[in-house]
């Protein structure tokens, strides 16, 4: 295989980095786009639940306020029974009429999510929906709607609002800085992989160093091409020294001109010949 170097890689991109520029502004500016036109904002509200003090409708509270190791031992084994609870049918379905939301219960689950938080007995309920004050309204009322059910199943009162929902201003899911930068870094893999792989389908020699490669063998000599820019400053040259040597360069120029549109011409031959028997004419004549 063959090796790449670092100096070369470098070269080789150096010379393209007009190329990898005009890439990289191009998928940077079709990240802005799809951002900004193709991604429908979504807004995100919050209702925290905290799990305190289990307790039933009868006179247990009457005995004792303080919260014991066997009721954080109950909140703990709640939580899971909890979560699946606040997206149940019932409850959705309860949120929906008093809502009069106009979705179904699936749609409606699908924009909610309950977790809970690493080590504690919180709950964290979320909406996300493209209205904001909605998304807020709903979160607080399957808060409230949970709250109830979990007095009729358990008989418990030990599920209290930490936190409430509120009106989300920004989207959670328009990260504007973050797609530009992620379609710029991707455009700029791609071109740079279109170098490459351009760069190992050339199998064309362009300098010496890739002679000494191909073939093994050191290079001795080369012979350096010139351009027409060259040939001229060159022909400037020598018309500079044929007229400090007292030579008329456009002469010769012109002489050598029509020697070629002689010898394009198809009566050249005979032209030559009708010269040479004018010639011997007058060499008779003397």
């Amino acid at each position: 295989m063959e090796e790449i170097d670092l100096k070369e890689l470098i070269s080789m991109f150096m010379k393209r980095k007009v190329l990898i520029i005009l890439v990289v502004i191009i998928f940077a500016l079709l990240g802005a786009i799809y951002t900004i036109k193709f991604i429908t904002p979504t807004y995100k509200s919050t209702t925290s639940l905290l799990l305190v003090q289990t307790g039933t409708n009868s006179n247990m509270y009457e005995k004792t306020n303080s919260i014991t190791t066997s009721d954080l031992t109950l909140n703990s084994k709640l939580v899971n029974n909890y979560r699946d609870i606040a997206v149940s049918e019932s409850v959705l379905s309860k949120v929906i009429q008093r809502l009069n939301l106009n979705i179904t219960t699936e749609e409606l689950k699908e924009m909610t999510s309950v977790t809970v938080k690493t080590d504690t007995e919180i709950l964290n309920l979320t909406v996300e929906y493209t209205d904001p004050e909605l998304a807020c309204s709903i979160a607080k009322e399957i808060a409230n709607v949970f709250i109830e059910s979990v007095n009729n199943y358990y008989k418990l009162d030990n599920l209290n609002v930490l936190d409430e929902a509120k009106v989300s201003t920004t989207p959670s899911n328009v990260h504007l800085a973050k797609n530009i930068i992620i379609f710029a870094f991707v455009g700029g893999i791609l071109v740079a992989g279109y170098i490459l792989l351009i760069n190992m389908l050339d199998t064309t020699v362009k300098s010496d160093s890739d002679i000494e490669k191909a073939l093994g063998v050191p290079v001795l000599a080369s012979i350096v091409l010139t351009n027409e820019n060259a040939k001229k400053n060159v022909q400037k040259q020598a018309d500079t020294m044929y007229r400090m040597a007292g030579f008329d360069s456009n002469a010769d120029v012109s002489a050598e001109n029509d020697f070629d549109d002689d010898y394009a011409n198809e009566d050249y031959g005979s032209r030559s010949r009708k010269s040479k028997r004018n010639k011997s004419k007058s060499r008779r004549d003397v």
